[in-house]
């Protein structure tokens, strides 16, 4: 029976030689939140905001064992007078070197935002550009 715990073991250290030689990863990177607010720190999260609020975005990206890249816009859900859809001039692209935080900062127009429903929706890719991850929060204008 000891020659066969022997080859067992020669075997499993063989597999995880192999393993390690071939560096074999998986990456659990994700975005592990996302929180809006009216100050850049987001020291109190909310969803509702004043017409002449500035509105801030922070996405935390986790477990990133490299360079991500996070495209965050603000869409129109229903606001009175507006498509629905991706505001074009609200759209940012921004990269992070690995798990960290970023934030996207969304000034009023000069009218103020109209009232109604919004959403931001923020989306991680990887060094390749394939999409990892993706979140969204909607809120209000009154």
């Amino acid at each position: 029976m000891g020659i066969n715990r022997r080859i067992t073991a020669l075997v499993l250290g063989i597999v995880l030689t192999g393993s390690v030689a071939c560096h074999f990863s998986v990456s659990t990177a994700n975005l592990s939140s996302l929180k809006l607010g009216k100050d850049k720190g987001v020291t109190e999260e909310t969803t509702s905001f004043a017409t002449g609020d500035t509105i801030y975005a922070i996405a935390t990206v986790s477990n990133a064992p490299g360079k991500v890249s996070l495209k965050g816009g603000v869409s129109v859900e229903d606001v009175p007078g507006q498509d629905v859809g991706p505001i074009p001039s609200l759209q940012l692209a921004k990269d992070l070197d690995g798990s960290g935080s970023m934030t996207f900062t969304f000034s009023p127009p000069a009218d103020g935002w109209p009232k109604g429903k919004y959403k931001f929706d923020v989306v991680m890719l990887n060094e390749n550009g394939e999409q990892k991850d993706q979140k969204t929060v909607s809120f209000t204008v009154a």
